[in-house]
């Protein structure tokens, strides 16, 4: 299994995984209805937030809106449901996933994370050997 990561909601940032040349910032996973985030001290880059699979959250948060009942469902079982409903483009999730650096950030108030085109690893050579230790950003499109 490879290293996967997701851009900030809220400030479109990379979420830098704790094996890459990048600091790693205190992420939330943020929660819908005033459900406190999940907080990560230290992302190890392979979904997990707070002791909780990303992809397990997607499944659990959207399945009811699909009509699948997960309750007799694995852990893996899940997980493999909350990757197809992250990535089939003709579902409109309710409750995609939203991260932030930002404690105080609202799920309602920020847009879904994007993929990180760096799989919060794989940074480009030049912002290295520059000894850019800035948080990389990903300019809007």
């Amino acid at each position: 299994m490879g290293m996967f990561s997701w851009l900030t909601s809220d400030s479109n940032e990379s979420i830098a995984n704790v094996y890459s040349s990048r600091p790693t910032r205190t992420v939330y996973l943020l929660q819908p209805n005033g459900e406190a985030p999940l907080v990560e001290p230290a992302y190890g880059g392979y979904g997990d937030f707070g002791g909780v699979d990303a992809y397990v959250w997607i499944a659990e948060h959207n399945a009811q809106s699909q009509g699948i009942d997960i309750a007799n469902m694995e852990h893996e079982e899940r997980r493999m449901l909350g990757i197809t409903l992250a990535f089939d483009e003709d579902i409109e999730l309710p409750f995609p996933l939203k991260l932030s650096f930002d404690p105080n950030a609202v799920y309602e108030d920020v847009p879904a994370s994007e993929i990180c085109p760096h799989q919060g690893f794989f940074y480009d050579d030049e912002d290295e050997a520059e000894g850019d230790d800035e948080v990389f950003v990903i300019p809007d499109e």
